[in-house]
């Protein structure tokens, strides 16, 4: 109500002074004058008690869903399991031993999920140049820190794959 005191009483003032022009400039419109000077003032009291209601009302606090939308996610960190794939590729690259126990398992278990959803299973007609590779029963190498699969030849294998 406060801050509308100062509103309220210049309005007050200026209907008055025009309620009062009227009424005494015509004086045939005098009853419509004093009518709608009364609508004016019961609009204006109207405002005032509106606004004394609103300022002694509590203050709604910001709801649940408002604060959520409101909070920025915090950006996603690396993945743990691509880190660990990724070190597991480095490592396939490096070694013989490390591709054999480490990154052919997982070669194994995409090829034969991928020929699953099209019905068939690994082999030597189904995967073609890789069998020798990915085969089940592909002995540990001899020598564990000969070179592993060359970087080339694992985005070929992992095309394929996909192309699976």
């Amino acid at each position: 109500m406060k801050r509308h005191a100062l509103d309220v009483a210049i309005l007050f003032v200026f209907a008055t002074g025009v309620c009062a022009y009227v009424a005494f400039g015509v004086p045939a419109e005098r009853a419509l004058s004093l009518r709608i000077y009364l609508l004016f003032l019961g609009a204006l009291l109207m405002l005032v008690v509106v606004s004394a209601v609103n300022s002694a009302a509590p203050r709604a606090r910001r709801s649940d869903l408002t604060a959520a939308l409101g909070e920025r996610p915090q950006p996603a960190g690396p993945v743990p399991q691509l880190a660990k794939v990724e070190r597991e590729v480095t490592l396939a690259i490096g070694n013989a031993y490390d591709l054999h126990t480490r990154l052919l398992p997982h070669l194994r278990e995409i090829a034969a999920a991928r020929l699953e959803r099209r019905g068939q299973r690994p082999g030597p007609d189904t995967l073609g140049r890789w069998w020798e590779l990915l085969r089940p029963d592909r002995p540990e190498p001899s020598e564990r820190f000969a070179p592993g699969i060359p970087e080339a030849e694992l985005r070929e294998l992992v095309a394929d794959l996909e192309n699976i």
